[in-house]
């Protein structure tokens, strides 16, 4: 598979190049603005002063003057020289001291800005003695654009090579994370990113593999959902052509024939308590991302009627376990769905027998308080590891895998228990028995939604 290219790597990377860039004209324009002949750049009032107050009274004095103008060029660490109105030199000292200056030059002594000259470059022309005076010209320093534009070169290069590593390091875990979501796509469910960090990336990084932790667990326990639904519905059929077959070897005989007919039916019951748990799990997770659909058929209904037609349901297709129920007083009218909570108590008793041992009774428990109604069955049964509690409820998972697969069943009927009773506004849980087995319980409201909310 081909993946995109590093499209946000360059954008970091290039984005901080342009910073520095930007940064590198900023040095640069104000370099040039502060240059000497700027009108931004510092005015030597206080040099200019000092100079002059040092010189104008050796005028007239030449070798105190040339002794003077030595120090002063010395400590300045340049060429200097002091020239009349008409351009006498009066004293000169340095390698090359600045020649006089032109008539249009001379117009501006005085200023404090100095002055840019072919030959001797940038000059400071201070005025002695007035006016009309002598004037001293102080060789000025090179501005120095070859050495400013190597110094800045040099500093784009090594944020350059800089910004590589950290441009790679914000990019390659948004990399990772594209990569293994693509793998994700292409059906590699097992694909983790792998990154562990405590910053924002950390985070999606986490959520992430947690999505694909349970993806993969979906995904497998559907596969296996439909393996043990084509080994369920193998079996009845299997039984349903055997007993059409010696249906059509005794056809006079009443009794084996009324006899291999409820066998029928019950093969049938079975196979119909299978399609019916996927089709009303495929229901109830339609119903969850479309929540405008309309599921549960609420009406006014006497429990107690409810609570009989399941007890007798299953002494009919459970003759040989025995149920001890107790109910605690009557039980009042409710505002449910019948078929739906119908199907709640049977998948509860039905996952109860599954597991229970061998003829241990049973243990039904129902009563009501103050707006609610509750239901128990425990169980004689091995029950499961502290840590699947609270995946019970989960579809498709199972405990105990290799006893499920004998027990048979769907996976469905526990989640397909919460959520009808979350429906109603109720809650459902399970616990282990100190003695062994386990114990469900839900409760639910049993005012109408209306007088509820």
């Amino acid at each position: 598979m081909r993946y995109p290219r590093r499209r946000l790597f360059w954008r970091i990377y290039l984005f901080g190049l342009f910073l520095v860039c930007l940064a590198t004209l900023a040095v640069v324009a104000t370099t040039i603005l502060v240059q000497p002949e700027s009108r931004y750049h510092g005015r030597p009032e206080r040099l200019h002063q000092v100079l002059a107050a040092e010189l104008e009274p050796l005028l007239g004095r030449p070798e105190a003057l040339e002794a003077g103008l030595r120090r002063l060029a010395g400590a300045l660490e340049r060429s200097a020289a002091i020239y009349d109105r008409d351009g006498t030199p009066l004293a000169r000292t340095g390698g090359a001291p600045p020649v006089p200056l032109t008539a249009e030059e001379l117009a501006k002594v005085g200023g404090w800005h100095p002055l840019h000259r072919q030959s001797d470059g940038w000059v400071h022309a201070v005025a002695l003695g007035g006016p009309d005076g002598a004037y001293l010209l102080v060789q000025g320093a090179e501005a120095g654009f070859a050495g400013l534009l190597i110094a800045l070169a040099a500093v784009l290069l090594v944020v350059a090579l800089a910004s590589w590593p950290l441009a790679r390091a914000f990019a390659r875990p948004l990399e990772r994370l594209t990569a293994t979501a693509h793998r994700l796509a292409a059906g590699e469910l097992s694909a983790r990113s792998g990154l562990v960090r405590g910053d924002e990336l950390g985070d999606l990084s986490r959520s992430l593999d947690e999505m694909a932790s349970r993806l993969e667990h979906r995904i497998r326990a559907e596969k296996e959902l439909f393996a043990n639904l084509s080994h369920e519905i193998r079996t009845p059929l299997a039984r349903l052509r055997v007993a059409l077959e010696l249906l059509e070897d005794v056809p006079g005989d009443f009794e084996e024939t009324l006899d291999r007919l409820q066998g029928v039916g019950a093969d049938l019951t079975e196979l119909e308590r299978l399609v019916d748990n996927v089709l009303i799990n495929s229901r109830l997770d339609l119903i969850g991302r479309v929540p405008d659909q309309h599921f549960l058929q609420r009406r006014p209904i006497d429990l107690n009627e409810v609570v009989t037609g399941v007890l007798e349901r299953f002494a009919r297709y459970h003759p040989e376990q025995r149920l001890d129920a107790e109910i605690a007083g009557a039980l009042p009218v409710a505002w449910v769905d019948p078929a739906q909570i119908c199907r709640v108590f049977d998948n509860l008793l039905e996952n109860a027998v599954k597991y229970n041992r061998n003829a241990t009774p049973l243990r039904l428990t129902a009563g009501s308080d103050t707006g609610r109604f509750w239901f128990e069955i425990e169980d004689a049964g091995e029950g499961v590891p502290p840590e699947d509690l609270e995946q019970l409820f989960d579809p498709f998972f199972r405990s105990h895998r290799c006893r499920s697969r004998q027990t048979g069943g769907s996976g469905l009927g526990l989640t397909i228990s919460k959520r009808i009773v979350e429906a109603h506004a109720g809650r459902i849980s399970a616990r282990l028995n100190p003695a062994g087995g386990m114990t469900f319980r839900f409760e639910i409201p049993t005012l109408s939604p209306s007088l509820h909310a």
